[in-house]
């Protein structure tokens, strides 16, 4: 009787142990899945932060030329 009462525990362990194992490799997977995601997502910021940099420039470089052309106009009578 208490050989059985043992295996029934043993058997019960088992089964706890099994259902935390696999539950361990679900976690370990979406873990890594979103790793992954998040990779993508740095590496669009990364990308949009040099877009932002270029459309920087150039707004700048525009805010130049608009100058340099209201300069030249200033020296004429309207």
């Amino acid at each position: 009787m208490v050989l059985e009462e043992e295996r029934g525990l043993f058997g019960n362990l088992e089964e706890k142990i099994d259902h935390l194992l696999i539950k361990y490799q679900e976690l370990k997977k979406e873990r890594d899945e979103m790793e992954a995601v998040l990779g993508q997502e740095r590496e669009k910021m990364i990308q949009l932060e040099k877009k932002l940099e270029i459309l920087s420039q150039d707004r700048e470089k525009i805010k130049v030329r608009i100058d340099q052309l209201l300069h030249r106009l200033k020296g004429f009578d309207i």
